[in-house]
C-alpha cells in the first residue's frame, strides 16, 4: 500500500493529490495496459497461425494473462476518466482506486499467485478457453453497466456513501437506473467474478464471489435505508420497480 501511495516520495507533487502522482499513475496504467494488450493480440495471432499439434499451452496462458491485465487496467482508467468528466471538483489520485484498500491489493495478489502456481503445477489442464471467454464477457458486461451507471448518474455519483443528504443531490431514475437501482454495484460484482474466470482461477472465483456478495449484503441495505430517509415514498416506489441484480441481495426491507 505504501508503494501504491508513493509513500517514499517527499516531493510535494507526489504527495496527496499532487499532479506528479496522478500523472505517473495514469502513465503506468496506460503503459501496463497497452503493453499487455499489444502482446496479447500478437500472441493470439501467432497461436492461431501455427498448426494445432504445435500449439503450446504456454501461449494460451500468456494470452489469458494479457487479456486479464488489459481489462484490469481498462477498469482503473475508466474509474478515473468518468470521475474527471462528471465530477472534476472531486477528481484525485484516489479516483483511480488502484490503492482502494489492503483487501483489494491482497485479493489481486492472491489471484495472480493462484494463476501462475496452478499453471506451474497443472500446466495446460488448468486452461479452459470457454471459461476464459465467459469471463471476458462477464467483465465487459460488468464494466459497461458500471461505467454507464456512473456516466448517467453524473455529479450525483459517489464512491462514498452519503450519510447526510446534500442539497444538490438528486435521485436518478432514468436511463439504466430505470432497470438497476445500483448499476455500479451490479457491474462491480460481475466484473470482479469475471476477472477470475478469465484466469480460470477456481479458488479465487469462489472467494471473489463470496467477498463481493457479503460486502454488498451489508452495504446495499444500509445505503437504501438512507435513501428512504432522504427521499421517502419516492424511493420506496422506485425500488419496487427496479432490481439489484445480485443473487440473494435484498434492499432496505
Amino acid at each position: 500500500q505504501k508503494v501504491l501511495n508513493f509513500g517514499s516520495c517527499t516531493n510535494p507533487q507526489f504527495r496527496g493529490n499532487g499532479l506528479g502522482k496522478i500523472g505517473t499513475t495514469g502513465f503506468f496504467i496506460g503503459l501496463v495496459g497497452g503493453v499487455h494488450f499489444g502482446v496479447g493480440v500478437t500472441l493470439y495471432l501467432v497461436k492461431s497461425a501455427i498448426a494445432a499439434d504445435q500449439k503450446s499451452h504456454v501461449l494460451s496462458a500468456l494470452v489469458m494473462w494479457c487479456t486479464y491485465m488489459s481489462l484490469l487496467c481498462g477498469f482503473h482508467f475508466m474509474e478515473f476518466f468518468t470521475t474527471a468528466v462528471h465530477q472534476p471538483k472531486v477528481l484525485s489520485y484516489e479516483s483511480y482506486i488502484v490503492n482502494h484498500s489492503k483487501s483489494y491489493t491482497v485479493a489481486a495478489l492472491a489471484s495472480w499467485t493462484e494463476f501462475w502456481l496452478e499453471y506451474y503445477w497443472f500446466g495446460g489442464s488448468k486452461l479452459r478457453t470457454y471459461v476464459s471467454i465467459l469471463g471476458v464477457l462477464m467483465v465487459l458486461m460488468g464494466q459497461i453497466v458500471r461505467s454507464v451507471g456512473m456516466w448517467h448518474c453524473g455529479e450525483h455519483f459517489s464512491h462514498i456513501i452519503m450519510d447526510e443528504k446534500k442539497q444538490e443531490h438528486q435521485l436518478v431514475t432514468t436511463g439504466i437506473y430505470r432497470y438497476f437501482r445500483h448499476p455500479s454495484y451490479f457491474g462491480w460484482f460481475y466484473w470482479s467474478v469475471g476477472t477470475q474466470l478469465v484466469l480460470c482461477n477456481p479458488i479465487c472465483t469462489v472467494a471473489y464471489a463470496a467477498a463481493a456478495w457479503y460486502f454488498f449484503h451489508d452495504r446495499i441495505p444500509y445505503e437504501e435505508r438512507l435513501l428512504v430517509k432522504f427521499y421517502g415514498e419516492k424511493y420506496v416506489k422506485y425500488a419496487e420497480s427496479t432490481v439489484i441484480g445480485i443473487p440473494g441481495i435484498k434492499g432496505y426491507a
